[in-house]
């Protein structure tokens, strides 16, 4: 197996493994400390089968939820601008304004209450040109904050909700009463830290509403401005996908988008979400 570091504060590049086949202990825990360490791993031209997608998944931990509902369907997510008969979807279509969320940075889940703790993104089909996602190391970015910032932020905790990040993009659509009271608002330390490294880092991104105890209008913009400034280089890295190539990434200290591509052309994603550790995760699947 080989690990070729990106040119970034974050991300490395696989190969010399075949995901397709099961791993012994050996290979996959040599795969969880390069994931630990550089926060994104890159595997291209993999090119599994669902099968195979979720057995590499469920390595990691315990598979999410979708968000329709506690005990609702767990495995493979499509990320697709296609729709049913197989066309791509119109832009006004709720299916793509609920795509176009995902072009924010975000961290997968962090309006539940445990967020999520690795997503695993598989590319089927690719568009001619963009489409590409970008990750954000949290890490580097708490670290380039001024010990006053630090300081200031060592306490505070945001309000996360699905409801102010998906309500612009149709999100209010998808969900029933029910199942939206399955999402209340919830709360995230600004600064966590890691469980595994030991590192801190801002846990920030769309999801991220307001702090509680201050000025909701002063504290979002701040919050803007933290997600902003922490995504700049060196601390992000754009991966141009392939169909095949499969990206493995650390939700609990990583944000991600999606870049925009020519909307008459299909982007079709497979995603698994692994669930937060934590024994008492109801959404976690048994």
């Amino acid at each position: 197996m080989e690990i070729a570091r990106l040119d970034a504060t974050l991300g490395a590049e696989i190969r010399g493994v075949d995901l397709s086949r099961p791993l012994d202990d050996d290979v996959f825990a040599a795969i969880e400390r390069a994931w630990l360490e550089h926060a994104v791993l890159v595997f291209p031209d993999q090119r599994l089968s669902d099968d195979a997608h979720l057995a590499f998944t469920r390595r990691f931990g315990r598979l999410e939820q979708g968000i329709r509902r506690r005990g609702g369907r767990v495995g493979i997510s499509r990320l697709s601008n296609v729709d049913a008969e197989g066309q791509v979807a119109p832009r006004t279509s709720l299916q793509a304004r609920f795509l176009d969320g995902n072009t924010y940075w975000h961290s997968d889940s962090s309006y539940k209450r445990i967020g999520a703790k690795a997503s695993i993104l598989a590319a089927r089909v690719t568009p001619s040109e963009g489409g590409e996602t970008e990750f954000a190391d949290m890490r580097a970015a708490y670290d380039a904050l001024d010990a006053d910032m630090q300081a200031w932020l060592a306490d505070k905790v945001a309000v996360h909700s699905y409801e102010f990040s998906h309500a612009p993009f149709g999100g209010l659509e998808i969900l029933n009463a029910e199942e939206l009271g399955h999402l209340p608002p919830v709360e995230h330390a600004v600064v966590k830290v890691h469980p595994e490294t030991g590192r801190r880092n801002l846990f920030v991104g769309r999801h991220a509403s307001h702090i509680l105890g201050e000025d909701p209008a002063e504290s979002r913009a701040l919050l803007a401005r933290l997600t902003e400034e922490g995504a700049q280089p060196p601390r992000v890295f754009a991966h141009r996908w392939r169909p095949g190539d499969l990206v493995l990434w650390d939700n609990r200290c990583v944000l991600h988008r999606g870049r925009p591509w020519p909307a008459d052309q299909p982007r079709v994603m497979i995603r698994t979400t692994v669930a937060g550790d934590a024994l008492d995760n109801e959404w976690a699947a048994a």
